[in-house]
């Protein structure tokens, strides 16, 4: 069976980048059947980069050129409707993929007989960290995890390394789009929309080989200050609170509960007083009663919380 794959490219002012990105794929012996890249009206010379591409590679590269700066979520929103190939996977303009990349993806679905415009699978390769100083981190996924929660649970557990690469068709049929207020989530407005194609999916499929390379250091969260990221992620998790009580999204008690959780994390580093604190413990003790898994992490995390708690007292103390 011929896989085609398409490829989803976005970019913002990333002529430094941009090149690399596209040769990762298309310097492979394995062609993608498309590469479709949306350009949020760059200002720099990506958009001259791209056209030279496109005039190299008619028959591959299909461009979406905005006639004016609408964010990222909608940039997304724009390109994922072209998207017509069998397994589909995302590429930031900044980031690249590690060699043979398709040719190892083709060869984990032919092993395991799937087929994607029938299965709702996502492939899982090792997501590699690329650090300014050119260290380069491989994050491996944990397949004994795969059985022990669900792929919405992985994700709130930060458990789940996929930059959205391996989506078969049947998967991405049920892509959701971003809802016209993501900027106002901020940065985390992409978890709500992860965690919402998430509950989709049939089958995790674990791949021993390094994939897409994320470059640290250089996107929008790398820019954004701590508590702005913080209070992001504070909406990000309350909107998904309400899209459960909406049913919109379907959650396990045990998802449910570590949702809980976290809302109570973050509120109690946004703002530490008694009635923060009183609802981190009992949402702690909540998780930890429900699954002997989490209580390793929750136990950390509660020390964590407790030497903060006493480092802020002794500053008040102290000033």
């Amino acid at each position: 069976m011929e896989i085609k794959h398409t490829i989803l490219v976005i970019c913002y002012n990333q002529e430094k980048f941009i090149r690399q990105a596209l040769d990762s794929v298309l310097c492979e012996q394995i062609k993608p059947h498309e590469i479709i890249i949306g350009d949020d009206f760059s200002t720099d010379g990506t958009r001259r980069i791209l056209k030279d591409y496109k005039d190299k590679y008619p028959d591959i590269i299909k461009l979406v050129l905005n006639e004016k700066n609408i964010g990222i979520f909608a940039n997304l929103n724009n390109i994922v409707q072209w998207a017509n190939g069998d397994v589909i996977s995302f590429l930031s303009g900044d980031d690249w993929y590690k060699p043979k990349f398709l040719e190892k993806m083709n060869a984990v679905i032919s092993y395991q007989n799937l087929d994607p415009q029938v299965t709702r699978f996502l492939l899982m390769p090792n997501t590699v960290i690329h650090h300014p100083s050119g260290v380069e981190i491989s994050m491996r996924n944990d397949a004994r995890l795969f059985r022990r929660f669900t792929a919405v649970g992985l994700i709130f557990r930060e458990k789940f390394r996929n930059q959205h690469t391996g989506i078969s068709r049947a998967l991405f049929q049920k892509w959701p789009a971003f809802e016209s207020d993501s900027e106002l989530i901020g940065p985390w407005a992409d978890r709500v929309h992860h965690i919402l194609f998430a509950q989709y999916l049939d089958n995790l499929v674990y791949m021993d080989a390094d994939g897409p390379v994320y470059r640290s250091g250089v996107g929008v969260s790398s820019r954004t200050n701590h508590l702005e990221l913080e209070r992001s992620f504070q909406k990000a998790l309350i909107r998904l609170r309400l899209y459960f009580k909406e049913n919109k999204l379907r959650l396990n008690k045990l998802d449910n509960n570590y949702l809980e959780f976290l809302i109570a994390k973050t509120g109690l580093s946004l703002g530490v007083n008694y009635s923060s604190i009183m609802i981190f413990i009992h949402a702690s003790w909540v998780v930890m009663r429900a699954n002997v898994a989490d209580i390793p992490y929750i136990s950390r995390e509660t020390f964590k919380v407790i030497r903060r708690i006493i480092s802020k007292q002794k500053n008040r103390i102290n000033n």
